[in-house]
């Protein structure tokens, strides 16, 4: 099939000739100096030509991939301001996020839960509830691939995995510095250098550093944050390349809420509060630490094989003490009387450690050319979490709204105990082929056979198992007109879950099929549109059900019933289609974005999770005039349907909602420039989640100035 690099994916690994024009490139710089060392050709080289496993652990572009994904260069996330990661997966087509709390998200897609997060293309596909602030700036971009990936992951996940592409060393030198200042007290500088470290390029050096402070429109809450990466690659031979990396990460969150305010009365009706109100108490905190040292070794062996091995190791703390506020019998509409208080005091520690090891390569047979990939990766993650009960604070508080954050004095702590830990070790051998049938017809062939051990308490329950799997993936991709692709993919659901049942026992693997069919169409001018129709069955996918302390006995002051986390295995089917444009629409504008709808429905025939919206549109637009070469300009448009949560006093709901932003940047001269950005123009005012009976409002309309600085 014909490959344009217009579409290439982002890198994930050095790509060391594997593409044969690589090998053009490299013969072309030969004849240019013939005594330029091929060492020297083949890692300058490779920084351009590095491309991503994406999808399928092959090197195909987004047109040749059977599957949905979207990609946000780093030139869009510095334009837009998308400094985290809430902010980014907000603007992307099919990505939902509910933010629950302050300082802990989760995100789906296609109706589930996302559960992989990689980066470089390594990552454990397990948890779906993210804390803390994760930093964009280290990242060259991100790529969210929707749809079933175990092909990728080991563990079949209906929702789709997010790979997060660090920055790599440039051939030619380079400096940037930028300053921002915003709403609420909002201060941030990041400096990015990136130089070669010898003469002729086959050494070179990158590093990022960022700080920011910030205050918010919630009451109470603060967070500061910063980011040290540094990487080094460089080439040992003229087959062996290596890189080396290290990040670290320090996010400090003051004002913190767990939980939110309660979104009804006991009498049935939905509450509404300012969105500056908040639970959280002056002397709540929650504080991560991220550590992260990666070494990369890549093999070129020949122009038609390379091997890559990559080992990660991450450390991850986190500390908090925190305020969570309910009530026995529901907040009283006339009174604002009826929450409880309930503090706690938490730290965690996770070790991961990863190895994986891919075989790439290319080979001719039936007078065509073929790609194939395999892997072994080894991964182990160490978590322990240590509770320290409260000695204090169990109080009845206050009417709500109008508390200052001193209601409840921090408490004294107890000792702390280890309430749970887990050691989970995750192997897997995968492999995929893209056999070409024609010159217009691929078939995509692969499998991911996964030993999945699980040894954990929580809180005395045992939630050990162990469990073998696999994982098959089928795709195909016929250009049936030029530049015209229609594809289809299968892949098998298989997800281990650490979640409890009412009988405090492991709940189980979540098992299913994935299906999804579509068209790509590529036009001139870099513009690609994809039109996408899935289906997913799931059987026993975790639904929460309550808290509970095991005893099935409702204490009176629940002081104990927040032990476990109890759920129950569903099954549901989720049926939609997507729709999205990337790429440049004319000389002047250039658009990324989509529509996304779907259905979902339990066993019963009713509909499921229904505090993910059915519809979203989502739209980033850049406008360059020619007028004047210095000026730019962006909308952004969000945009998605109601959605609802069934509580025990009744519905709590938000209506469809659109909130509209952009940017205006200009460019004084070569190295310096200026922008505003703004979000919710409009002022909206609308609710961060509706996943369980307590939020939080979503941020009012906000502001930032920027000035860049680009040697």
């Amino acid at each position: 099939m014909n490959k344009k690099q217009t579409f290439a994916l982002s890198p994930i690994v050095l790509a060391l000739g594997v593409q044969a024009q690589t090998a053009e490139l490299a013969n072309e710089n030969m004849t240019k100096n013939d005594e330029q060392d091929i060492e020297v050709i083949r890692i300058v080289e490779s920084r351009v030509q590095r491309i991503s496993s994406g999808a399928t652990g092959l090197g195909l572009d987004s047109f040749d991939t059977p599957q949905s994904l979207s990609i946000i260069e780093n030139d869009t996330i510095s334009k837009y301001n998308l400094s985290d990661i809430n902010s980014l997966f907000k603007q992307v087509t099919g990505i939902n996020i509910d933010q629950t709390e302050t300082d802990r998200t989760y995100f789906n897609a296609r109706g589930f839960d996302i559960t992989s997060m990689h980066v470089d293309g390594s990552g454990i596909p397990f948890g779906d509830i993210f804390v803390g602030d994760l930093d964009t700036a280290i990242y060259e971009k991100v790529e969210f691939i929707r749809g079933s990936n175990g092909l990728i992951t080991g563990l079949g996940n209906p929702s789709g995995t997010v790979n997060y592409v660090r920055k790599r060393p440039s051939n030619d030198p380079h400096a940037s510095v930028a300053l921002s200042l915003g709403r609420w007290s909002n201060k941030r500088a990041v400096v990015d250098v990136s130089t070669p470290l010898t003469d002729s390029g086959s050494w070179a050096a990158r590093a990022v550093v960022v700080h920011q402070d910030k205050e918010s429109w919630l009451n109470h809450y603060e967070n500061d944050r910063t980011v040290v990466y540094g990487v080094i690659d460089g080439q040992l031979n003229d087959d062996l390349t290596v890189t080396f990396g290290y990040t670290y990460q320090d996010n400090n969150s003051d004002g913190v809420t767990w939980g939110a305010v309660p979104m009804i009365y006991s009498d049935g009706t939905q509450t509404d509060f300012s969105v500056s109100e908040t639970t959280a108490m002056e002397w709540t905190y929650w504080d991560t630490l991220s550590e992260n040292a990666f070494a990369e070794l890549s093999w070129y062996i020949n122009d038609d094989l390379n091997f890559t091995s990559k080992l990660n190791y991450t450390n991850y703390e986190d500390k908090s003490e925190l305020f969570y506020s309910y009530s026995n019998t529901g907040l009283d509409s006339e009174t604002g009387l009826g929450m409880l208080g309930y503090p706690g005091k938490f730290s965690a520690k996770d070790e991961i450690l990863i190895w994986d090891n891919t075989l790439q390569g290319t080979f001719q047979a039936w007078g065509l050319e073929h790609s194939f990939n395999l892997g072994i990766s080894l991964a182990d993650a160490d978590t322990s979490d240590l509770d320290s009960g409260a000695l204090s604070g169990f109080d009845v508080m206050p009417a709500l709204p109008g508390w200052d954050g001193t209601e409840v004095a921090r408490p004294d702590w107890a000792d702390p105990y280890e309430a749970g830990f887990t050691d989970i070790t995750l192997n897997r051998f995968y492999g995929a082929v893209q056999l070409a049938v024609t010159k217009n017809f691929d078939f995509v062939l692969g499998a991911s056979f996964v030993d999945y051990e699980n040894e954990g308490e929580s809180w005395g329950a045992s939630t050990s198992t162990t469990e073998d799997g696999t994982s098959p993936y089928i795709g195909f991709t016929w250009e049936a007109f030029d530049d015209l692709n229609i594809y289809g993919s299968y892949s098998d659901i298989y997800q281990p879950q650490y979640y409890l049942n009412e009988d405090l026992e492991p709940l189980g693997s979540a098992e299913g099929r994935g299906y999804e069919l579509g068209l790509k169409k590529r036009f001139e001018n870099n513009l690609l549109v994809s039109f996408a129709v899935f289906r997913t069955e799931q059987e026993n996918l975790y639904e929460f059900i309550e808290y509970g302390d095991g005893d099935g006995v409702d204490d009176d002051d629940y002081s104990d019933d927040f032990n476990y986390a109890l759920y129950r295995g569903v099954t549901v089917e989720s049926n939609g289609f997507e729709l999205e444009v990337s790429g440049r629409i004319s000389e002047q504008w250039t658009m990324q974005g989509g529509f996304t709808a779907l259905s979902m429905d339990d066993e019963n025939g009713e509909e499921a999770r229904t505090f993910i919206p059915r519809k979203t549109f989502k739209l980033l637009a850049d406008y360059a005039p020619t007028w004047d070469e210095n000026l730019n300009a962006g909308i952004s448009v969000r945009w998605q349907s109601d959605m609802y949560y069934e509580s025990g006093y009744g519905r709590i709901s938000q209506d469809s909602y659109a909130l509209l932003g952009g940017y205006i940047q200009y460019q004084f001269n070569e190295q310096i420039s200026l922008s505003l950005n703004l979000d919710n123009l409009t002022d909206e005012k609308y609710l961060s989640s509706v996943r369980t009976d307590q939020a939080f409002y979503g941020s009012p309309t906000d502001y930032s100035l920027t000035l860049r600085w680009n040697y």
